[in-house]
């Protein structure tokens, strides 16, 4: 990592010259134009953002507007080595902090290892954490295991929400409105009544956004005739655009302080947003042609059956796709389907001065919601090759109850953690169903049942003719998660402190009535492939072309659900020493460790031993980094070096009978952050920052995993020899998913001019990401993976710049904006998944075009 230490240098360099000349410059700069001072609130008390000895940053609801920041995407480019995708829309981001995220993950039984917060209750559903970006005082990211305050889920990190409360002085209020393309139109608004100044104070906030889509789907809703001329009148296009968007939220805030020694407030929300589903633009297996999807290419798994039955066969399917004509907007796509995202909560925080030097602090929360996809193209193409459809209802509760003590160099802070959570996933299973159009072309009865050819060779002839896989799955688990903490910190010295703290968690999970149903395609329910039963159950006979039994009933009592129960304990923490050798510097080094609750892979379809729990993730962080703050305070330079050694990072592969599987890697991850912010005049701030990271996984000898059967294991693998939808591969020294190599953020803010008792504010911004990969299979260029993917999926992606701008009038009643957003119209794909070997193309999920429009605030 010669790149990261050439930077470690010049930083340390930079940091231990600069402060000599900082004592001298301060005595001629005054604190007036020079930076802000930022207060965060990530040590669970309020401190200086430059007095805290770990990885922060934070965005004021000021930076947010000037930033024109609308849903967490736009967080993107705004702090060192933080990235957000989302292959399903803005409300169900997928965060990574420092590579590690969630992005490979697509199961609702799989939690994100960068815990998410909102007023420092705990987002349990990923579906909703996209939810409540209005009306917010600040949002606050912490990088780096937080297995101490935090503690749940949160190996990768912490982001946190914070919004605006009554600050029980006076009223207020605000109304925005804007309008850009793809006739977007946004309102954002609150009001606050204060009926006794000092004591009680109410805040009531909501949001509404409308967007038309910005891809156009040119298959017209009807008939599928794309195979065998859509023989069994089953297969229909649904005709629909996909993305788009209409999302509403509201937000309800009482505060009540009957003495001036506690503080009460009480929170109630609710959200919703209903769209067409995210779409893929997919990538066939030729680099140089990567709109050609070719069906009979070796490395989809139908390619023996397309090549029969294609173009130079009997003429039922096509040879292949190609997307020539179609723009970069444009798709070709059956079944687009409606997405809905739903949330509803209430939070209870009580705060308590006891005495002078002790607070007690209970946070309360409560939420539920649901995330619905109704069928969705997942092979990019005409063909009914791919549609599947989720939905998952969810409800959660955390409580939070903690002590804070402070006497002079002494501070303590001891709690209790509990939470549950609760989600059941009702999915409908959706492959290869354009083989209802071929069985019905050859003459096959609608009750002819072979899914995915599954019966060919044993009980069947081998040229038997395949069915899809129709089916509906059905899943509960359930959540509980105890905590004790504490942490406390001493100042040694004036100008050294020690902190440490420790957390012990129990979590308990309990996966219920697992069960999978296949159906054929007369709507008869044939077989449990996932139930108690533990093999496949026979609801009715399985017969061969003559008609004759070849697999009978299983007979018997029904067999229910699969029930499995997991649990683990854990004690993570910290220990920080910090030193402070002149004013405006501070020194620190750290050793942590995070841990993120096992889980069961909730996606198993294809046989009940998939159904396994998976191992809790373990990392150890070993961090040093500086914060210093000089030029009269217009100077500030933080960064941070960082190691982690990972145990059991949960990530997920696709296997051979095409389903998702978690897995456990051990790997390590080091890397490098700086974070410069200058007010260069009293008029112009720049500020800049990088993040460089080398991630790998354990090694493992590719020739020695190549000849291991890993068949019948669950997960299929031993160390870092995975099984891949081809064989067995060994993903040892390949980096961690969604992990770029570098990025870079730089942003200016100039207030231009005074105009007619306003301000003219100009803000730009531009984000480098460097390259990263998909999954953990890296470029697909190891042993069997050659047989699996070889088009543009396998680059990953990378090497791309983002510019934004807004241009601001602002005076003290109301602001007026022009905006854009990806000026230069960079088309990059900030997401995808491992789908050519199955569907024949790779799954690459788009980010926006350029976007542009106007905005006007009034504040009263």
């Amino acid at each position: 990592m010669k790149r990261v230490g050439g930077i470690s240098i010049l930083a340390i360099a930079t940091c231990i010259a600069m402060p000599a000349f900082a004592q001298d410059a301060s005595k001629t700069q005054t604190q007036a134009g020079g930076l802000e001072e930022i207060v965060v609130t990530a040590t669970k008390r309020a401190e200086n953002l430059q007095n805290v000895p770990v990885a922060v940053s934070a965005i004021s609801s000021s930076e947010l507007a000037n930033q024109g920041v609308f849903d967490t995407s736009d967080l993107n480019g705004s702090m060192p080595n933080l990235q957000v995708s989302s292959a399903y829309g803005p409300q169900q981001p997928n965060f990574t902090l420092r590579g590690i995220g969630v992005g490979t993950e697509l199961s609702a039984s799989a939690a994100s290892p960068v815990g998410v917060y909102v007023d420092e209750v705990y987002q349990t559903f990923r579906a909703s954490q996209g939810q409540q970006l209005y009306d917010l005082n600040q949002v606050e990211v912490v990088r780096g295991p937080q297995g101490t305050l935090y503690g749940r889920n949160t190996t990768g990190g912490a982001i946190n929400f914070i919004t605006r409360k009554p600050a029980l002085k006076g009223d207020n209020g605000y109304l925005t409105a804007g309008y850009a393309n793809y006739n977007r139109r946004n309102f954002e608004g609150a009001i606050e009544l204060t009926p006794f100044e000092d004591r009680f104070g109410i805040r009531i906030a909501g949001t509404y956004v409308k967007m038309d889509p910005y891809i156009h789907n040119l298959m017209p809703a009807g008939l599928n005739t794309t195979a065998a001329g859509g023989a069994s009148g089953r297969n229909f296009a649904t005709g629909r655009d996909p993305g788009g968007d209409e999302s509403y939220a509201f937000r309800g805030t009482m505060r009540f302080k009957p003495v001036n020694t506690i503080d009460i407030t009480l929170k109630g929300y609710a959200s919703k947003s209903t769209g067409g589903a995210a779409a893929s633009i997919g990538a066939g297996p030729y680099k140089s042609n990567p709109g050609l999807f070719d069906y009979e290419n070796p490395n989809f798994i139908l390619s023996p059956l397309f090549s029969a039955l294609g173009s130079k066969g009997a003429g039922l399917l096509p040879s292949s796709y190609s997307r020539a004509g179609l723009s970069d907007t444009e798709i070709e796509q059956d079944t687009i389907g409606r997405a809905v995202t739903r949330t509803e909560g209430a939070v209870l925080t009580v705060k308590a001065d006891l005495t002078s030097r002790l607070n007690l602090t209970s946070i309360t929360g409560y939420d539920s919601g649901l995330y619905l996809q109704t069928q969705t193209d997942c092979d990019s193409s005409p063909l009914r090759l791919c549609s599947n459809g989720y939905r998952s209802d969810f409800k959660a509760f955390n409580q939070d109850l903690r002590l804070d003590y402070s006497n002079g160099p002494l501070k303590m802070i001891a709690g209790a953690y509990y939470g549950w959570d609760s989600v059941t996933s009702n999915n409908a299973i959706d492959i290869f169903n354009l083989l209802s159009d071929v069985r019905a072309a050859l003459g096959l009865p609608a009750t002819w049942f072979n899914p995915a050819g599954g019966f060919n060779g044993t009980v069947l002839s081998a040229g038997s003719v395949p069915t899809g896989i129709l089916g509906k799955q059905h899943f509960r688990q359930e959540r509980k998660s105890w905590a004790v903490y504490g942490e406390g910190s001493y100042e040694i010295t004036p100008a050294v402190k020690f902190t440490a703290g420790l957390r012990y968690t129990t979590d308990t999970t309990r996966y219920r009535d697992g069960i999978t149903t296949y159906y054929d395609d007369a709507g008869n329910a044939r077989m449990l492939a996932v139930s108690a039963y533990g093999a496949p159950y026979f609801l009715s006979p399985v017969y061969n072309e003559a008609g004759a039994v070849v697999i009978p009933a299983t007979g018997g009592t029904m067999p229910g659900g699969v029930n499995k129960d997991g649990k683990t304990s854990r004690i993570s923490g910290r220990a920080i020493l910090d030193w402070k050798p002149v004013d405006g510097v501070m020194l620190y080094a750290s050793y942590s460790r995070g841990y993120r609750a096992g889980t069961f892979n909730g996606l198993a379809y294809i046989s009940s031993p998939q159904v396994y729990f998976v191992k809790p993730e373990e990392v150890n962080a070993y961090e040093a980094g500086f914060k210093t703050r000089f030029l009269g305070n217009r100077l500030q330079v933080n960064g941070s070096f960082f190691y982690y050694d990972y145990k059991n990072q949960q990530s997920q592969v696709v296997d051979q009978s095409v389903t998702a599987n978690i897995i456990t890697l051990d790997g390590t991850m080091k890397g490098l952050e700086l974070d410069v912010e200058f007010a260069a005049t009293d008029r112009l701030t720049l500020s800049a920052s990088l993040g460089l990271l080398d991630s790998k996984y354990k090694d493992f000898d590719q020739a020695t995993c190549a000849a291991l059967n890993l068949s019948g294991l669950y997960p299929a693998q031993q160390g870092s020899c995975v099984q891949s939808g081809a064989g067995s591969v060994s993903v040892g020294g390949n980096p961690f998913p969604y992990a770029p190599t570098s990025s870079i953020n730089l942003a200016f803010d100039w207030n231009a001019a005074e105009v007619g008792g306003g301000t003219i504010k100009v803000h730009g911004d531009t984000a480098y990401s460097g390259r990263f990969y998909y999954d953990s299979f890296k470029d697909y260029s190891r042993g069997v993976l050659k047989n699996l993917a070889t088009g543009p999926y396998t680059n990953g992606e990378g090497d791309y710049w983002v510019f934004n701008s807004r241009i601001s009038y602002v005076t003290d009643r109301y602001t007026l904006s022009v905006w854009g957003k990806n000026l230069s119209n960079k088309l990059y794909f900030p997401g995808g998944y491992p789908n050519e070997g199955i569907t024949g193309a790779g799954y690459l999920v788009r980010a926006l075009p350029r976007t542009f429009g106007v905005e006007g605030t009034v504040r009263f």
